[in-house]
């Protein structure tokens, strides 16, 4: 007989034994602790290659949300460093000539991005008004932050939450058209909810048992929509265009890439993002 797989734990043998003999293929399983081989004779290799490739084809584990959510804490690091991102360029534009100042020329006035002044998009999403309101974005983006970059990388992340933030803030300037004027990453946080909303609808639809849950994703983020989307200065409509946005993006991810991109790519989009914030902020977008 010929060992057709080495090293295995006894587990992966009885299981490797199991599907073999189930097949009609017989199969003997030999070793020790952590070091077991499964043999087959040799006319029979190829078949049983191919039965239990077909088993684990079938048989693939679904990662379990207890799982997922496990992976988080290793991630959180980017979550809070976005936030005080947030803390340090407030800070900045307060002894820097002001907020006012910053809104004025750097905030998203639907008339100026619809004049040319597209950097807009992206400047607004660092500017808040008060410490309330940067507390709360600060707060709700270290958390969807974290969680966004443990399912796409931590610079694919980062790059399409940037893009759903501008974007959310430039559907809401083509809806308006004037008179319209907005600041803060609230835009960006519900771009966030809007990627995890597509990812987790996609998940799973990729389990035929699990499609019929498909929809309740989009139900959840709706609800927290409406849940932070009160209050007489809350921009219902710039939150709605960032979770719409949010879901583009991430359906478009899902359709491309099924797991996080490889680091040569997470720094490359990362690099391409800092770019992108540095020359909106030099007046270039």
């Amino acid at each position: 007989m010929i060992a057709l797989f080495v090293n295995l734990s006894e587990e992966d043998a009885n299981t490797c034994l199991l599907v073999l003999a189930s097949a009609g293929i017989f199969c003997r399983i030999t070793g020790q602790p952590d070091n077991w081989t499964v043999s087959v004779h040799p006319e029979d290799i190829q078949k049983a290659l191919e039965e239990i490739e077909k088993y684990f084809q079938e048989n693939r584990e679904i990662p379990d949300e207890e799982e997922t959510w496990s992976s988080i804490p290793h991630k959180i690091h980017v979550g809070i460093g976005a936030a005080l991102g947030l803390l340090v360029s407030h800070i900045f534009m307060i002894h820097h000539g002001g907020i006012s100042f910053f809104a004025e020329k750097y905030g998203a006035s639907a008339s100026s991005i619809l004049n040319g002044e597209s950097y807009r998009t992206v400047t607004a999403l660092m500017i808040h008004a008060d410490s309330v309101h940067l507390a709360g974005n600060m707060a709700s983006l270290a958390l969807f932050f974290t969680v966004v970059c443990s399912v796409q990388g931590f610079g694919v992340g980062f790059f399409c939450l940037l893009v759903s933030g501008a974007l959310g803030n430039y559907m809401t300037a083509l809806l308006y058209g004037s008179g319209h004027y907005s600041i803060g990453a609230s835009t960006t946080v519900f771009g966030a909810v809007g990627i995890l909303i597509a990812h987790q609808t996609f998940s799973s639809f990729r389990v035929s048992k699990q499609r019929f849950r498909a929809w309740l994703p989009l139900g959840g983020g709706l609800c927290l929509l409406g849940l932070f989307s009160e209050g007489a200065h809350t921009d219902i409509l710039a939150h709605l265009f960032g979770l719409g946005s949010g879901m583009a993006v991430g359906c478009i991810y899902e359709c491309l890439q099924k797991k996080p991109p490889g680091y040569s790519f997470q720094y490359l989009f990362f690099s391409l993002t800092l770019a992108v914030m540095l020359l909106s902020w030099l007046r270039m977008g």
